[in-house]
């Protein structure tokens, strides 16, 4: 059922691409930099090459790394329903 196909539709019919921009800038505007653990917010992620992995058949979760300066720092996880809801994120620095 998860092959690439279906992810590449999956993600321009959920517009997962946005949903994730919005989603980190949302998260960084909420948050101090001591809250998310990060000297400054300079940071970025990548979200042209997500990550994905199917979990337990209802969900799927889509990984980005966070990039400072060029170096991989973390990475911010959205967990979607298959019909396409936002249910979960994460922000994980190393």
């Amino acid at each position: 059922m998860l092959n690439d196909l279906y992810i590449k539709k999956f993600i321009v019919a959920h517009n997962i691409h946005q949903i994730f921009i919005q989603s980190f800038k949302s998260l960084l505007n909420q948050n101090t930099c001591e809250d998310l653990d990060i000297g400054n917010k300079n940071i970025l992620i990548e979200t042209e090459n997500l990550d994905f992995e199917l979990l337990d058949e209802d969900a799927i979760t889509f990984k980005s790394q966070i990039d400072k300066d060029g170096n991989k720092i973390g990475y911010y996880r959205l967990v979607f329903s298959l019909n396409g809801e936002l249910i979960d994120e994460s922000f994980v620095i190393y």
